[in-house]
This record gives structure tokens, C-alpha cells and sequence, in this order.
């Protein structure tokens, strides 16, 4: 480890050299020039992509845009232009992006959410209450396929919004175009007879790895960036009006599953709504009657090694929409990578396994109102054969103040229907933000269970440096053995946690094919119950990041654990209890997504526990033209330890064929060579009106082994959005 550490060192000093500056821009005050006016029009835009009525001409564009890739500061290679225009009911937004090369242009697919860094697309950033804090984003690429988000804390964005709006796009022989109308009932403002909010635009350019905005964005924040905007005014006298919605769906379904050596079957039907309606322009009520997810696209399959739970994300769209009010702590940054996430929706309607438990519905409350950040949950589920009803409820509350600090507190509380079953998960927490690239996250959270009276609690606390090239940061937390957020999720518990990170990545800002070097180490250490080392893991990382997000990477990782316990890796194979000390490397590689066949792989190899192991995973990305895509992964773990040998397999492929932005068939298969099951889950989607759709479903899982189904289901739901 210590050669490595030398080759680092040394190899870091060398090429340090090679990081050209940036050119030097002052943000501030280039973004104090953004401003942009909107126009009012009395006659009808028809949204087609054309920009051909006459009112897009009086409108004064946004221009000038500035690099943040390759070149940060510099002007953009290629010109674009952004007009405003509005009516009573609606914004309108008109697109040209001109191009030298336009036969060039990457267009991956035209699925909904489209993977924003793998096509040529524009990105629009509206901060619609002006708070330089939340904002929603609205993103089209070159063959009008359609994503949304919504930001909140200036940098927190859930992809998982979805609203009504639309976008068409037209090419001419040197430009492409686009065209987006947005009602004014999907946004968020004030009643202010005279509006001012904030807005950026980001245009990727993908074919020359380059990457511009309107108002300038320092390399380490992302486009969406509320508090870096620009200034749109003009808009004058528009309302939002009752905002209200109504969404019913109805759902016919027939499954069978395996008991007892036969198929059974049964055939369902069913029906339900939700209702939104905007209790004031920045706070909203959701509610759900009988709330189905059907449509919801089934996990993918993971395989554990470790000793610890595996984190699945949530993935159903009523617990998704503003779940950025209910983010906790920095856990709200990244919940996939956190030890503790004190609220998991998915513990909500959904069995330890996965299985659905019926939910008889709910309602929310989440919004701003003044200087807070507030979001109230209340479910009810169904009592079934394992599992009482249970009634959830969950309330967040956040205190801003500065530019993006706050303190704030939640509560989750999860009451059974049976007497004395109860829990109960509560404390503060508090972000601070101080001279924009210093940040400080801290919690103190306490679970009541019945028989779990002491040794309760959990807490944290974070410091980090962030700049354009150098993060640095360090972690204390602790979860107590009794601590138990049953509404919540805790990767490790009964824990200490001493963690430092150092990531330095110099940009090569006059290199054509390089991007970046990557240097990093990171050192966690994990006290286990009687105050001892439990698990110490040092890593240590180099490599290369490419101007077309491609990368490689090397990195070394030492490992001590001590079993207090014998720990059972497989059902045969139990590690016994004891000191394990091991060393392994890994190395991961990615071709980039600009091309149509994009290849990522990663192997590991070295000793694992008292043996040894190899592991390869990768994938390949098809791109057949931007209607036809195929992914395909595989991943296996050989493992060789003095009690036996085992081997791992998943294979998972999807296929996603656009027909256009709003009609499409996916299909996701995996095959575990663990559970010799091959499960598939194939969705077929028609978007008749925004939100609006007709989803037919068929899951299927069977056994390899004797190649009988286990289980499998067909489904029909149709919903339709009323706004009123």
C-alpha cells in the first residue's frame, strides 16, 4: 500500500503542472448582466417547433453564452438564442441552438427523462418565487424528448417531478429549434401583480464535449443551480388560478402464481384517484384514494456480500414528487450512498421483501410557506395476512435563512392497529453553507419503541470543502443499539463512524481528449459495541476523467474487520468469528455516451476475508438511432475461502423502443444465478395528454431449473388528468 501511495504522490506531482488556469471570469458580476424580458402576445402561439409568429421577433434574446466544459469562462463555440413570451395561462420559451456541424448531433432516445449528459439538449432553470433556492427545470433535446425536475436548497433536484408542459422541436440547415409552452397552473409564484423571477438556461453541445450556460456556473455546481441565475422580468398580471387536479385511474388485472406445485390464478379490478390543489402559490395538498403502482418499473436485482442491508430506491411517483421537502441531513444529497435515512417511503406500502402491502390512501402537505420549508405525510395501509394496518405519518420542517442554510426537525411515527405496536423516529438537524464552499450537516435523532427505552439515539456531523477542483471532508456519526427507525432506513447500526475524504481533480482545461486527473483517498473507521475497532477501510484512488465522460480508474482498498460473530456469506459457508485483514484492487473503466455502442466495465481482485476473490462486472450501451436502445449488464463475483467456493451471476438487459416522445414499449430482463430465477418486466406507455396515460404491463418470474413460472401477472391501467 505504501509503493501505491508513493506512485501517487509522485505521478500527482508531475502532472499538476499540466492544469492549465481557467479563465478568469468574475461570476457575480457577469450574472448581475442577466437579464431577460418577457413579452405579453394577444395572438395564439402554436407550439410546433417553428418559431414562426411574429410576435417571437419582438422579443429580445438571451445570448452570450459562457463555458462551463471544456473551458470554463470562455465564450460558447456556437451561438444560441432564447426568447420569452407570455399570455394569460401560459409561458412561452423559443429555442435556437445553431450549429456548425449539425449533422453531427447526438440523439440517444426519446424517452421521458432522458439522460441529460448523453444527448445534445437545452436546459431550462425557472426560480419562479425567486427565493434563490427551489426552482423546476425543463429539458428537451434535439428530437423533443421531454425531462423535468425540481430543485430545492439551490442544489437538492428530484428527478421524479413531472408536470404539464410540453416542447416541439424543428431543424433548419444550420440550427435546431424548440419550442416550450409552460403553463402558468404548473409552476409556483407570488400573487405580485408584476413578477421577477430567476432563470438560467444550459445548452450541452455533445458532440464537442462542450457544455454552456446564459449566467455562469463555477465548475463545481451543477447547471441547476438556483442561487447562480439570471433575471427574467416582464411578466406582468398572470395568475395561476384554482391549480387544481384530478387525476382517476382505473386498473384491470389477472396474475397466477405457484402454490403447492400449481398455478393459481385470480383476476382483479380496481379504481382510485388523486387530487392536487395549491393551497397557497408555494404550498400544496396532495391526496390519494386507493393508491396503485402498477406501472412502476420492478428493482433491480442486487448481490450482497457485506453483513449490512441493501439500499433500494423508491420508485413509486406519489412518494417521489417533493420528496426533496422530507430530504434529512446529508443523507438528502445522496440517499443511496448513507448509513442512515431517518424517512424511506418504500417502508411504506412495500413488505421487507418487496411485496406489495394495499395502501388505502393519504395525503400531503408540502411547499413553502414564508421562511420555511415544510412537508406533511399521512398514509393508511390495509391489514393483510402477515402485516396489521398500519397508519404513517411523517412531518418535516425546515428554517432557511442565509443563502441555502438552514436548521429544521422531522418526525416519523408508524401506529399499529394492534395495541402497544408503535414507533416513533424525532429530532433536529441543521445545514450550514458559509463562504460558498464551506458546508456543515448535523442531526440528533431518538427512536421510541416499546422495550427499547435507552441507547436510542443516532447523530452526525459533517464539514466539507467544495471547490471547482479540491474536496475535502470528514464525518463523525453514531447509531446506538437500540436506535430503530422503522420508518426509516439504517445500512449499519450499533456503530461509531470516524470517516476523512480527499478528492483533488485538476482540470486539463487545454487538453482536447482530457477533461480531468482524479486523485482521492478516504479513511473510514467503524467502532463497533464494546468501544473497539470494528471495521477500518482506507482507499486510495488515481485516474482519468475524458472530455466525453468516459473515465479510468484505479483504485487500492485495505480492509481490517473483526467478526464478534460467526457471519454466514452463503447459506453453506459461514466466516468464523476473528481479525480479517485484506487488501484488494479495483479497476473501472467507461467508454463515455457519445458513441452508438458505449462500453463501462470494472474488476476486482485480490483477498477477501481469509481467501480470495475476482469480480467482473461492465455493460454496453446499443444505440441503434435515437427510437432504438439496448443496455445490457452482467456482473459476476468469484469467491474462493477455506470452508468452500461460490460463484455469482446476474445478467439483466433493456430494451427500450421510442416510438415517439410519448408512446413506448420497455422491457427489463434479469437472470440470478443465486436464486435460478429469470424475471422480466415488460411496459408498454401512451402519453394521450401530459400525465395522462395507458399503461399495459406483463411481469414474469420463473424457475431456470425446472423452467416452470413462478409468478406472472398482465395489467391494464389508464389514467387521465383533469385541471381545473
Amino acid at each position: 500500500m505504501q509503493r501505491f501511495w508513493w506512485t501517487l504522490a509522485v505521478w500527482a506531482a508531475g502532472v499538476a503542472a499540466a492544469a492549465a488556469q481557467a479563465v478568469e471570469i468574475d461570476h457575480d458580476a457577469i450574472r448581475a448582466t442577466r437579464i431577460v424580458t418577457a413579452v405579453r402576445v394577444v395572438e395564439t402561439i402554436t407550439v410546433d417547433g417553428r418559431l414562426d409568429e411574429p410576435a417571437w421577433e419582438e422579443a429580445v434574446p438571451a445570448t452570450d453564452f459562457i463555458q462551463k466544459f471544456p473551458r470554463n469562462g470562455a465564450p460558447s463555440t456556437e451561438r444560441t438564442e432564447v426568447r420569452f413570451l407570455y399570455d394569460d395561462d401560459n409561458l412561452y420559451v423559443g429555442v435556437v441552438c445553431f450549429d456548425t456541424e449539425p449533422e453531427k448531433l447526438v440523439i440517444k432516445d426519446l424517452r421521458e427523462d432522458f439522460e441529460l449528459n448523453a444527448t445534445d439538449a437545452v436546459q431550462i432553470v425557472i426560480d419562479s418565487l425567486h427565493d434563490k433556492r427551489s426552482a423546476f427545470v425543463f429539458s428537451t433535446n434535439a428530437a423533443g424528448a421531454r425531462r423535468d425536475s425540481q430543485v430545492s436548497n439551490a442544489d437538492r433536484i428530484n428527478q421524479d417531478w413531472d408536470a404539464v408542459w410540453d416542447a416541439k422541436t424543428s431543424r433548419t440547415e444550420d440550427a435546431w429549434l424548440i419550442e416550450y409552452v409552460i403553463p402558468f397552473k404548473t409552476l409556483r409564484f407570488t400573487n405580485s401583480p408584476s413578477q421577477e423571477w430567476g432563470v438560467n438556461i444550459s445548452r450541452r453541445i455533445l458532440h464537442k464535449n462542450e457544455e454552456v450556460n446564459w449566467a455562469p456556473i463555477p465548475v463545481r455546481y451543477t447547471g441547476t443551480r438556483s442561487d447562480q441565475a439570471g433575471t427574467l422580468r416582464g411578466l406582468e398580471g398572470i395568475r395561476q388560478g384554482r391549480n387544481l387536479k384530478v387525476k382517476p385511474f382505473a386498473i384491470a388485472s389477472g396474475t397466477q402464481a405457484r402454490t403447492a406445485g400449481s398455478l393459481r390464478s385470480r383476476s382483479d379490478y380496481d379504481g382510485g384517484f388523486d387530487v392536487k390543489y395549491s393551497l397557497t402559490p408555494a404550498l400544496t395538498l396532495d391526496t390519494t384514494f386507493r393508491t396503485d403502482f402498477a406501472q412502476v418499473e420492478v428493482d433491480q436485482q442486487q448481490v450482497n456480500l457485506t453483513r449490512f442491508n441493501l439500499f433500494f430506491p423508491e420508485k413509486r411517483d406519489f412518494f417521489l414528487e417533493n420528496s426533496g421537502n422530507f430530504s434529512f441531513g446529508a443523507a438528502g444529497r445522496n440517499a443511496n450512498n448513507s448509513n442512515l435515512v431517518p424517512f424511506f417511503s418504500r417502508r411504506i406500502g412495500l413488505s421487507a421483501a418487496g411485496t406489495p402491502i394495499p395502501i388505502v390512501g393519504g395525503a400531503r402537505v408540502s411547499g413553502q410557506a414564508g421562511a420555511y420549508d415544510v412537508g406533511v405525510l399521512a398514509m393508511r395501509t390495509e391489514d393483510t395476512s402477515a402485516t396489521p394496518a398500519n397508519n404513517y405519518l411523517v412531518g418535516r420542517i425546515k428554517r432557511n435563512f442565509l443563502s441555502t442554510s438552514y436548521v429544521g426537525a422531522i418526525v416519523t411515527d408508524r401506529q399499529s392497529t394492534l395495541a402497544g405496536d408503535y414507533n416513533r423516529v424525532y429530532g433536529p438537524d441543521v445545514h450550514l453553507q458559509l463562504y460558498d464552499k464551506v458546508e456543515i450537516d448535523s442531526y440528533l435523532l431518538r427512536s421510541d419503541t416499546p422495550g427499547q427505552t435507552d441507547r436510542n439515539q443516532a447523530r452526525s456531523v459533517q464539514a466539507t470543502w467544495r471547490d471547482d477542483e479540491l474536496n475535502v471532508s470528514t464525518e463523525y456519526s453514531t447509531v446506538q443499539p437500540n436506535f430503530n427507525p422503522e420508518v426509516g432506513f439504517v445500512r449499519r447500526g450499533d456503530m461509531s463512524l470516524y470517516a476523512g475524504d480527499v478528492a483533488w481533480n485538476p482540470q486539463l482545461r487545454q487538453s482536447d481528449t482530457i477533461r480531468s486527473l482524479n486523485f482521492g483517498t478516504s479513511m473510514d473507521y467503524y467502532k463497533g459495541v464494546g468501544g473497539g475497532i470494528e471495521t477500518r477501510v482506507g482507499e486510495a484512488t488515481a485516474g482519468i476523467s475524458f472530455e466525453n465522460n468516459g473515465f479510468v480508474r484505479f483504485t487500492a482498498t485495505e480492509t481490517f474487520d473483526r467478526l464478534i460473530s460467526p457471519f454466514a456469506i452463503r447459506p453453506s459457508i459461514a466466516l468464523p468469528a476473528g481479525d480479517y485483514d485484506y487488501r484488494r484492487y479495483t479497476m473501472r473503466a467507461d467508454s463515455g455516451n457519445r458513441m452508438r455502442v458505449a462500453l463501462n466495465g470494472n474488476t476486482s481482485w485480490g483477498d477477501f476475508w481469509n481467501g480470495r476473490s475476482r469480480s467482473l462486472g461492465g455493460g454496453m450501451d446499443i444505440r441503434a438511432n435515437h427510437h432504438l436502445n439496448l443496455d445490457l449488464s452482467y456482473s459476476r463475483n468469484d469467491v474462493t475461502l477455506p470452508d468452500g467456493e461460490f460463484t455469482t451471476q446476474l445478467i439483466g438487459a433493456r430494451i427500450l423502443y421510442g416510438f415517439t416522445p410519448r408512446l413506448f414499449l420497455n422491457a427489463f430482463l434479469q437472470y440470478n444465478a443465486d436464486t435460478k430465477q429469470v424475471s422480466s418486466n415488460v411496459r408498454f406507455n401512451f402519453t394521450h395528454h401530459p400525465l395522462s396515460d395507458i399503461y399495459i404491463v406483463y411481469n414474469d418470474r420463473r424457475d431456470t431449473a425446472t423452467g416452470q413460472p413462478v409468478e406472472r401477472a398482465l395489467i391494464v391501467k389508464l389514467t387521465n388528468l383533469f385541471t381545473f
